[in-house]
């Protein structure tokens, strides 16, 4: 039979080690937010950011607006999206944020991306914005 004060100690070590040794959570990305409002004014226009957090677009305005990635694909991989849409596998370079709604995305590799917003797709020259950028880095500077 064991004695009493050897099954208290042991459980004391377990109980002391098993906090000692909890695992690590890491926090959560972080998350940058970027305001479109009156005249498809971006804020900020050019931000950086690293791989794996998360950008969000605000629609301030009343009425819906479209953004829009350029050149290269830069939705092929990402995570944490909302608010855009699958064609055939892969996801559209193009979504509406409706108003006073956001659009959200995380890119996993490291890349400019570019972007414009408008306002009226019937009228996309007149309703552009200026392209704004966002720079993807592997890790924070």
């Amino acid at each position: 039979m064991l004695n009493h004060g050897i099954i208290s100690f042991a459980l004391f070590i377990f109980t002391f080690t098993g906090c000692a040794t909890s695992s690590h959570v890491d926090p959560p990305p972080r998350i940058h937010h970027i305001q479109i409002g009156n005249q498809n004014s971006i804020t900020p226009a050019e931000l950086y950011a690293v791989v794996g957090e998360e950008i969000r677009w605000h629609n301030a305005l009343s009425v819906p607006i479209h953004l829009g990635f350029l050149g290269v694909q830069p939705i092929a991989e990402t995570g944490c999206d909302k608010g855009f849409t699958t064609w055939f596998g892969s996801m559209k370079d193009m979504t509406t944020i409706p108003p006073g709604d956001y659009v959200s995305l995380c890119f996993l590799r490291a890349r400019t991306v570019r972007y414009n917003v408008w306002m009226d797709l019937a009228d996309p020259i007149h309703s552009m914005s200026p392209t704004a950028v966002i720079h993807l880095d592997e890790t924070a500077s």
